[in-house]
């Protein structure tokens, strides 16, 4: 799981899903689909897991990655989710809502990590918060009191995001971050956090932009 997944390397995304389909032949699906709270129908040999307010299937042993229209998915979302399936780190000892830049291995990545994905939630959100409210919620968000809008967003479901928006004010642009529980690195490693929050902010850009689905 060492090919980075926040750039556009469409090679690397190829690898990357590869390996992860690879690695699922070898986990127990039951004992997965428990650990990470979502379904797993033995009978087909599909795991159904809940992904910012929408659901992705996941065959096994195959590894192969549905919306939940049946369209075959790749990519940042379709590795994310066989990864969470197959991921399994080092919860960290702390407490609270955590900035990326404090994920195990992060710091490599945590200027492109605010250029990709926090930066553009401000640049697109930070004039008007809350027009944030809006596509937050199609992601499934919910309300939190932090900043000028914030919403805790069900990225899977052990693995909650809290997405912060500061509004911008008197010629001084408008700021975001995006925070994870302290057990993120047991689901996801840093750089499948990275892809998570690019993910986050391009759909939520596109739900801004009246685009339909996002799986």
């Amino acid at each position: 799981m060492g090919v980075p997944m926040m750039f556009e390397d469409r090679k690397g995304y190829a690898i990357a899903e590869r390996m992860a389909a690879e690695a699922l032949r070898s986990i127990d699906p039951a004992q997965a689909a428990a650990e990470r709270s979502v379904a797993f129908d033995a009978a087909a040999g599909v795991f159904t897991i809940p992904f910012l307010g929408a659901e992705v299937s996941v065959s096994f042993p195959d590894g192969k990655v549905t919306s939940a229209s049946g369209r075959r998915l790749s990519g940042a979302v379709a590795i994310l989710a066989l990864h969470y399936l197959i991921y399994r780190g080092e919860p960290l000892r702390s407490e609270g809502w955590l900035a990326y830049r404090d994920m195990p291995g992060a710091r490599h990545f945590a200027s492109a990590f605010e250029d990709m994905a926090e930066n553009r939630v401000a640049q697109t959100f930070g004039g008007d918060p809350g027009s944030l409210a809006g596509p937050a919620a199609r992601l499934g968000g919910t309300p939190s009191d932090v900043g000028d809008a914030s919403f805790e967003l069900p990225a899977f479901p052990r693995l909650p995001v809290l997405l912060v928006l500061w509004g911008s004010c008197e010629g001084v642009g408008g700021s975001s971050r995006i925070l994870f529980k302290p057990t993120a690195p047991f689901y996801l490693h840093s750089e499948d956090l990275a892809a998570l929050g690019a993910v986050i902010a391009d759909w939520l850009v596109s739900v801004k932009d009246g685009g339909a689905d996002r799986v």
